[in-house]
Parts: structure tokens; sequence; C-alpha cells
């Protein structure tokens, strides 16, 4: 990663100074993909928009393996078959918002790959850790966390002439929202296509109707008493900490009215990474290491209960 020629590409984009300032302070934590690797050659950018998004969090994104998990009925006891259970099951599934790429399980373990997210100083930290739920017969879905808080992120395509709009929230569409981010998909030199990520603060639990295209990520309180000219990378560790120790717990209801839960307890450190010719930015390998040698991302795992 060439800083000096990232941050000139940053002072050449026209957007509101304390956006622009916000996300050349966040740029810098991109230093901590090659903490432990920088000497390996980066991909070029594909998105000219990209360095918003990959810059200002860490990616996440969840899958979970079902097993030993309870059907209830309204009442409390069990009232299906294994097969029947097994036509009731749901999963939390891994999203990866800038590839839209599912990430498998390491046995137990579910490592968050990075994506989008927002370090914003009045509306919190929205990580990029986004996960969403599949199955079939679902009627709603609950979820709690006990550290930090939720929220819901959707993708809505826009035209490039309605940026402007979308970042300076006079945009219809971005009503009730905390936070949007813009990018376009497509090669950094002519974009095809642009697109908007918006996310509504949920706090620390939600219920709300089940639908399949919305993804849900992990928040946390904006950290006071940073300065700009702070170690980035020391910085970057302390808002990727705060979901360390958190407990996860989601509830699905099924159109009978009967549910399924699954609990993550969520943990940090260091995520081991490969990098494969031909793809954009690193791909998790499901490790944590502990290799002062190895490339890694800074980020979030969990273990399935």
């Amino acid at each position: 990663m060439n800083n000096r020629k990232d941050f000139q590409k940053l002072q050449d984009v026209k957007a509101p100074s304390e956006w622009k300032e916000r996300t050349l302070a966040a740029a810098r934590a991109l230093r901590q993909e090659g903490e432990a690797g920088g000497s390996q050659k980066r991909p070029a950018p594909r998105h000219r928009f990209s360095w918003v998004r990959r810059s200002l969090a860490a990616a996440c994104a969840l899958a979970v393996v079902l097993g030993g998990v309870k059907l209830l009925s309204p009442e409390g006891t069990d009232t299906r078959s294994p097969v029947d259970a097994l036509a009731h099951s749901f999963g939390l599934v891994a999203y990866a918002a800038e590839t839209r790429e599912m990430i498998e399980p390491q046995g137990s373990r579910i490592v968050f790959d990075s994506g989008a997210g927002s370090d914003d100083p009045e509306n919190g930290f929205f990580s990029g850790c986004l996960f969403r739920i599949t199955g079939d017969n679902i009627k709603s879905v609950s979820a709690s966390i006990d550290k930090g808080g939720l929220y819901r992120a959707s993708t809505i395509p826009i035209a490039e002439k309605d940026i402007t709009a979308m970042l300076g929230r006079t945009d219809s569409r971005t009503e009730g929202a905390s936070q949007v981010m813009v990018y376009g998909d497509g090669p950094s030199e002519e974009v095809d296509t642009w697109y908007a990520d918006l996310c509504f603060k949920l706090e620390s639990s939600f219920t709300e109707a089940y639908d399949p295209d919305i993804s849900y990520g992990l928040w946390a309180p904006a950290k006071t008493g940073q300065n700009p000219s702070d170690d980035m990378q020391a910085a970057w560790h302390g808002q990727i900490d705060q979901f360390d120790g958190a407990t996860m717990t989601v509830t699905v209801t099924f159109t009978d009215d009967t549910t399924q839960t699954q609990t993550l307890h969520l943990k940090t450190g260091k995520l081991a990474v490969s990098y494969e010719e031909g793809r954009q930015g690193p791909r998790l390998t499901g490790e944590v290491t502990t290799d002062p040698s190895a490339p890694y991302i800074y980020g979030v795992y969990g273990e399935i209960e």
C-alpha cells in the first residue's frame, strides 16, 4: 500500500470538508492491513470510492454452522421430529459487502472479513461487520448484543448526479439513516454503477420483520479523546477491541410461531490472510495467528456456542 499516493487521491476528492477530514484520518488505518505483510504487493483499487469503504472499517462478514439448536413451540416444548426441525432451520450467513462473498466457518470459529464501515465521531463506529439471515418460512428476526449495539445496512443503486445529495442527506432515501456511504462499481477511471450504503442504528437489540436482502452489523459508541495525529494502528485496535468479549444472540420466529436461537461469543485478534493473483485485497484464511511474519488484519472473530 503506497500511503503517499493514497492520500494524494484523497486530496483530489471533492466532498464536504468535515467528511473529507474524517476520511483522511481513517484512511491511515489502512496501514493495519500491512502490519505483518507490508512487503506484499497489493492489487490496485477498482472502486473510485473504495477507499471510503475499506479505510473506514475492518470489514466483516459472518457465517454460522447450525448444530444442537432446539426448536420450541410458544409454550417451550419440543414439537417437531428431527426431519421437521431440519426443515425449520436458519443460518447467519457471511456477507462481505464489497465482494458479495460468503465465508465458511472453520469448525466452530467464525472470522469477519473486510468490507464497508464508517467511524463517525457523532454517530459511532459502524464496523462493517455484516451478516445476513437465511432460511425458509421465517416471519421475524430478533437479535441482541451485550456490548455496543447493532445496525441495519442496506445498499441501493444511485445515479452519479445523486452523490452530492446522498452525502449531504438531502436525498429523501436517506431519511432516518444514521450513516451514508457512497462508492462506485467498476474501474477507477470509469465507474459503471454507483451505490449508496445506508446504515440505521438499532441500539443493543431489535425485533423486526424478516427480509432476506437486509444485512445487520456490529456498532460501537464513538471513542472520545482521539487525535488525528495519534498512532492510527493503535487507534484502529482500540475501535475493534470494543467488541472483545461481547455475546450476540439471534432468534428467528417461523411462520408457525416456532423459534430457533443461535449464540456467538465475540473476540478480537490477528486474523491471518492470504493474497491471491487477480483478487482485490486480502482473503481471510479462517485462522487466528500469532506468527509475527504472517500477513494479517486486526479484526473480530467469534466462537459458536
